[in-house]
C-alpha cells in the first residue's frame, strides 16, 4: 500500500492511503512498456522515467488528483551484429577474389566486434578494413585482425580476399566462403554472410592454323592464304573475328576472300567478310562459334603493288 496526497484549499497536504489496483499497475506496466522503449532500439544508459496518477472523488463530492512517486529505469546495454550483404563471383583459376561486405552494430551502445573467414576448399582467406569503403582492398590498409569498435547503428567496411589455386584441376569447382562476426560485449551475438564463388570450367578455346599455296613467288605471282580455325571445348566464344594482316610487299586482289568456300564481299558490315584497305587487313567475324566447330577463310594476294 502507498500513499497518495489530496490538497485542502488552504494548501495542506492531506495524505491517503491507495491500494493499487489492477489499474494503476497496468498504467505503470504500459508507460515502462511503450513502444520505442525497449532495450534493443533504445541507447544503453536512458533513464525510463514513469509516474503513475490517480483521480477520485472526496465524500462531498470534491474532485481530487494525485501523482505517485517517479520510477526510474535505467536501459542495459544488449549486443548485435548484422554482416551483408552475401556475394557470388566467377573466376579463373591463379587469381585473387574479392567480397565487398558492411558490419553493422544492431545492439544498443558502443561494441567491439571480432571477424573471421574461411574457405569451404581450405583455401588463403583475408578480411581487411576497407578504410575507404570504395569495395576494394587497396594498398596500407590493414587486416581486420583486431577488434573493430563500432557505435550504435554505425558500420564497418570489409573486404574478404581469397586465393583461387593456380591448378586445371580445381576448373569447374564452387568454393563457399563464410565471414563471421561476434560481439564483445555479448559473444552470444553473432552474424555470419555466405559467399559463393564458381571456378570457371575450361570453357572454350579457339586455335588458328595459317598456310599459303606456295612456299616461293616473284613480283606478279599470285598467292592464296589459308587461316583454319577451330573450337575445343564445352563453351561458346562470343564475337568472334580473325584479323590477318595483308604482308608487306603484296596486293590484296579483290572479291577473293571465302568464309568456309562462301564468297564474302568485301566491304565491312554486309556479311561475316571484309577487307581494310585503310589498314590493309582481312577481317572475318562470327556471332559465335562454339566448341567442336571449324572453319577456314582464304583470300589471295599478288607479289607487288
Amino acid at each position: 500500500m502507498v500513499h497518495v496526497f489530496s490538497s485542502w484549499g488552504d494548501g495542506r497536504l492531506i495524505p491517503h492511503p491507495v491500494r493499487w489496483t489492477g489499474c494503476g499497475i497496468g498504467l505503470l506496466l504500459l508507460l515502462a512498456g511503450a513502444p520505442g522503449l525497449g532495450a534493443q532500439g533504445t541507447p544503453a544508459g536512458t533513464q525510463i522515467i514513469t509516474t503513475a496518477q490517480v483521480t477520485y472523488q472526496s465524500q462531498n463530492g470534491e474532485s481530487f488528483t494525485a501523482v505517485s512517486n517517479a520510477v526510474v529505469m535505467v536501459v542495459g546495454q544488449v549486443g548485435g551484429v548484422d554482416l551483408d550483404p552475401p556475394g557470388a563471383s566467377t573466376a579463373d583459376p591463379g587469381v585473387t577474389v574479392s567480397f565487398a561486405h558492411t558490419l553493422r552494430n544492431i545492439g544498443n551502445g558502443t561494441d567491439s566486434f571480432t571477424v573471421a573467414a574461411a574457405s569451404r576448399a581450405g583455401w588463403p582467406v583475408r578480411v581487411y578494413l576497407d578504410q575507404n569503403g570504395n569495395g576494394a582492398k587497396d594498398t596500407g590498409e590493414p587486416l581486420a585482425s583486431a577488434p573493430i569498435a563500432i557505435a550504435s547503428g554505425a558500420i564497418a567496411r570489409l573486404v574478404l580476399e581469397t586465393d583461387v589455386p593456380a591448378l586445371a584441376s580445381v576448373r569447374g569447382t564452387t568454393d563457399t566462403l563464410r565471414l563471421f562476426g561476434a560481439s564483445q560485449f555479448d559473444p552470444a551475438a553473432t552474424d555470419t554472410v555466405v559467399d559463393l564463388l564458381q571456378v570457371r570450367t575450361v570453357g572454350v578455346v579457339v586455335a588458328l592454323v595459317k598456310d599459303v599455296d606456295r612456299s616461293s613467288a616473284t613480283t606478279g605471282d599470285v598467292l592464296t592464304y589459308t587461316v583454319r580455325y577451330s573450337a575445343t571445348g564445352s563453351g561458346t566464344a562470343t564475337n568472334f573475328q580473325i584479323v590477318d594482316p595483308i604482308p608487306l610487299g603484296t596486293t590484296y586482289v579483290p572479291g577473293t576472300l571465302r568464309v568456309n568456300g562462301a564468297v564474302v564481299t568485301d566491304s565491312p558490315g554486309d556479311d561475316a567478310g571484309a577487307f581494310d584497305a585503310v589498314l590493309k587487313r582481312v577481317l572475318v567475324t562470327l556471332a559465335s562459334l562454339a566448341g567442336g566447330e571449324n572453319g577456314a577463310i582464304t583470300f589471295q594476294v599478288r607479289v607487288g603493288p
